[in-house]
């Protein structure tokens, strides 16, 4: 039901590949994870209470593991990106400098999780999850009108995607990504249910989630960057560098931001 089977063996794949690899592997266990959670908390009155909340609860804490290090990966890939491009001035050694530091912090945070995927409430997790997919415990409303019930589900997903404005802070755009990503997965999962509506609405949630993560991307490592500048050992003309590209993140984020109407627009036509 709602792709719960496939989902929960695709993430102790993950989770493993984790342990074996690298970078992408905890990029795909938290993408797994998401999925999870946004399943359950979209079709959440499909289950009984009680089982679905304790999973989401446990899904939660392991997509806060994962998502500490994806973190940090995402930022020292963005600064490598920056230090690879360059600036031309006195900027290019301390973005390498800082590049090298995130990458450090991120590998630190990697070898940490490690040691967290190996305890035993982790594995109990899989296990838990493993049964519940086999065999989802429904309620009432999970085991009538499949249909009616998704697409009210779907439409409630909808309606908690808010509209955003120009002076929005990061935090504002992050619920608003986090509501587009979990329409999105939960539309995905009905598909076998609601056939090309469904596929319809998860593409519109897609674009919106995209276009709010990159410029959310964008505005954090602006402030960043902006921290760092102002760091008491920065070089006035490294900390000149650093506050240009700051300010370059923060335009391309609000040009990325400009085009969010449409987008929006999509997910009510959908």
């Amino acid at each position: 039901m709602f792709s719960l089977v496939a989902l929960s063996a695709e993430l102790a794949e993950q989770l493993v590949a984790v342990q074996e690899t690298g970078d992408d592997a905890v990029h795909q266990a938290r993408t797994r994870v998401r999925r999870l959670r946004s399943v359950l908390q979209v079709y959440r009155r499909a289950f009984q209470s009680t089982a679905a909340r304790r999973l989401r609860q446990r899904l939660r804490e392991l997509s806060t593991a994962l998502g500490e290090v994806r973190d940090l990966q995402v930022r020292a890939s963005a600064l490598s990106g920056l230090a690879a491009a360059g600036t031309g001035n006195d900027g290019d050694d301390v973005l390498l400098r800082i590049a090298d530091e995130s990458g450090s912090a991120a590998e630190s945070a990697r070898l940490s999780l490690l040691a967290d995927l190996r305890r035993a409430d982790r594995r109990e997790l899989l296990a838990e999850l493993e049964a519940f997919a086999s065999a989802p415990p429904l309620g009432e409303h999970g085991q009538k009108h499949p249909r009616r019930f998704a697409r009210r589900a779907l439409a409630r997903a909808a309606a908690a995607i808010k509209p955003l404005g120009p002076d929005d802070t990061a935090d504002r755009l992050h619920e608003a990504r986090k509501a587009a990503r979990r329409l999105r997965y939960a539309a995905e999962a009905s598909v076998d249910v609601l056939g090309r509506s469904a596929v319809r609405l998860a593409a519109a949630a897609e674009s919106l989630q995209e276009s709010l993560g990159r410029a959310r991307d964008l505005q954090l490592l602006s402030e960043f960057l902006v921290r760092r500048a102002a760091a008491p050992a920065m070089h006035s003309g490294e900390a000149e560098a650093l506050t240009r590209l700051a300010a370059d993140c923060a335009a391309q984020s609000a040009g990325i931001l400009s085009t969010l109407p449409e987008q929006f627009t999509a997910i009510t036509a959908a």
